[in-house]
């Protein structure tokens, strides 16, 4: 019996739940069920603020790519490799690579909404930003202050030869 890994599949753009929802309808009832474990596409949570109310969506983490957990051999190779939208396994050499079980098991604690993991911050002091929308539009500017909660920015503009405080929405300003 061949070790169980997790490998990463590419796939066509915006397919990755068409292949998932394939792999899992087509083995029920299959031999390759015992083969094939666990089929994910990685996502998180993205928090936008739009029109003041805070908007939540689903994003992929890889996107174009659906992690399997199988035992790898011919019959489970080529069952994935023809499945409608996959288009390679992520291989060297020809060959699929396992991914590392310290890297999956990172990947997945990040996932995991239980564990309270905390995205790096998008934006801290000191970071020069231009805002994109609203009054000061196309105006350029350094960060003077950051609250998360309320995912307000203080940019420090130059308006009329004087430096002035403005506060910004998170979605208005953009890195430079």
């Amino acid at each position: 019996m061949a070790k169980v890994s997790w490998y990463a599949v590419h796939t066509m753009t915006q397919a990755e739940q068409r292949v998932v929802n394939y792999i899992n309808k087509t083995l029920d009832g299959n031999e390759l069920k015992s083969m094939i474990r666990e089929v994910i596409i990685p996502t998180d949570i993205d928090t936008k603020r739009v029109g003041g109310k805070k908007v939540e969506k689903k994003v992929k983490v890889f996107p174009g790519y659906v992690l399997i957990r199988m035992e790898m051999s011919n019959e489970s190779f080529n069952f994935i490799k023809r499945v409608p939208g996959v288009t390679s396994f992520v291989s060297a050499n020809g060959k699929p690579v396992a991914l590392k079980d310290d890297e999956i098991k990172n990947i997945l604690e990040a996932l995991d909404p239980n564990k309270g993991f905390k995205p790096k911050k998008k934006f801290c002091k000191d970071m020069v930003v231009r805002i994109v929308g609203g009054p000061f539009s196309d105006f350029t500017g350094k960060i003077e202050s950051v609250n998360d909660d309320k995912e307000l920015l203080k940019v420090m503009i130059s308006l009329f030869g004087r430096d002035t405080p403005v506060e910004i929405e998170f979605g208005l300003v953009e890195k430079l």
